[in-house]
């Protein structure tokens, strides 16, 4: 009987001792993942940096530094925030021309194909699409690719590995092949910055950083003869909970809103999904005050439940069961403010066409005192001024 006493005691201490072990070893594991955060002074980064981080993303108002867990807690620096991509849901993939009955007839609804038939398909017009990257091999979006970058990867391929970018990109520029995808502005050109993975999701250091390249071009020096000239900048990105306002919220991400800021001084509009949380509000960069949000409408105008509200948003546009080109030469039927965001886009390329000398202040007013007024007379939180209307905002 002692001696199985003593080896239950024993037994006890081993199991014991393996728990304290296994909770040790699981806190190293969770100690070695890494996490971003943002500094904006020198002595922040080299103070960060001496201790084991490393600068993963300059921009003109920030370093992003990625450090172990516990490090990056004990320097209390701001997070890096993380941004997603703002499609609802993916309705399905369809390979090659296919019917599309779910599909709403978006063009038809916002009065672009008027525009087509009057001679307009938005030539000599530039949106840059910040998101998953571009799909510059298929056969609708290979003619209007002007080039990119890959703010994930850090190169200057930024071709699309989610499909996400390429969607949004279709919605803006696709040629037709099948006449069901045909963009907005289909002979608009489009330069891609990757900020998105392949996942779909990101960081806001990027985003900024590559708002500033949209404005900048490659050297980083505005005025030079790099610079893009683009007519819009489209960003169907945006935060999760519990970064969603029903007002405004510059200063939450102050860089991000500079970045905005800076690029419609320079009269680029910036076009931004409002967020698919509904009545929460708008995600960030939407609830931006400088950004022109953008909320998502079915076929018979009315408010999709998805599409984010608040102070902050815009205008609407089709959103919801809408065609275009994804990954290889694939199509597929997607819903949310991702997608209403490039009809706006769009229709910007639309009014360039027309109005090039415009500035971002007049491209906005067009957009938004010739839109389709939904909802209470005049702006409101659910629509924003209305649906737009490219057929009259191009007059």
């Amino acid at each position: 009987m002692m001696n199985f006493k003593k080896y239950l005691i024993v037994a006890t201490a081993l199991i014991v001792v393996f728990v304290i072990v296994g909770a040790a070893s699981a806190r190293l594991v969770v100690d070695k993942g890494d996490k971003r955060v943002i500094a904006h002074t020198e002595e922040e980064v080299n103070k960060a940096v001496a201790l084991g981080c490393k600068v993963v993303r300059e921009a003109k108002t920030l370093k992003a530094l990625s450090c172990p867990q516990g490090v990056a807690e004990s320097l209390s620096l701001a997070e890096d925030v993380k941004v997603f991509s703002l499609d609802d849901e993916e309705v399905g993939v369809l390979r090659g021309p296919q019917p599309s009955a779910t599909s709403a007839n978006a063009n038809q609804q916002i009065g672009a194909d008027i525009v087509h038939a009057s001679g307009n398909t938005g030539s000599s017009t530039k949106v840059v699409v910040l998101d998953t990257g571009y799909n510059y091999s298929h056969p609708e979006l290979s003619s209007s690719y002007l080039g990119g970058k890959d703010f994930v990867n850090n190169d200057n391929d930024p071709m699309d590995d989610q499909g996400h970018g390429s969607h949004v990109a279709g919605i803006i520029t696709a040629d037709g092949i099948d006449p069901k995808a045909k963009g907005v502005a289909p002979d608009a050109g489009v330069i891609a910055g990757k900020v998105l993975n392949q996942n779909g999701s990101g960081y806001f250091s990027d985003v900024v950083a590559a708002i500033y390249w949209a404005i900048d071009g490659p050297d980083g020096i505005y005025g030079t003869v790099d610079d893009f000239d683009a007519d819009a900048i489209n960003m169907s990105l945006g935060t999760g909970a519990p970064y969603v306002y029903r007002g405004f919220c510059n200063g939450i991400l102050p860089d991000l809103t500079n970045a905005i800021k800076y690029a419609i001084d320079r009269n680029v509009t910036v076009v931004v999904a409002a967020g698919n949380s509904g009545g929460a509000g708008v995600s960030i960069p939407g609830c931006i005050s400088y950004s022109t949000t953008v909320g998502a409408v079915n076929s018979s105008d009315q408010i999709a439940s998805f599409s984010g509200r608040g102070n902050a948003l815009d205008i609407t546009a089709p959103g919801v069961n809408i065609y275009s080109s994804v990954l290889g030469s694939a199509y597929a039927t997607w819903s949310g403010t991702s997608m209403a965001t490039p009809m706006v886009a769009g229709v910007i390329a639309l009014i360039k066409n027309v109005h090039s000398a415009y500035t971002q202040s007049q491209v906005e007013s067009k957009l938004f005192y010739t839109a389709k007024d939904l909802g209470k007379t005049g702006k409101d939180k659910d629509y924003g001024w209305g649906r737009v209307r490219a057929n009259i905002a191009v007059q």
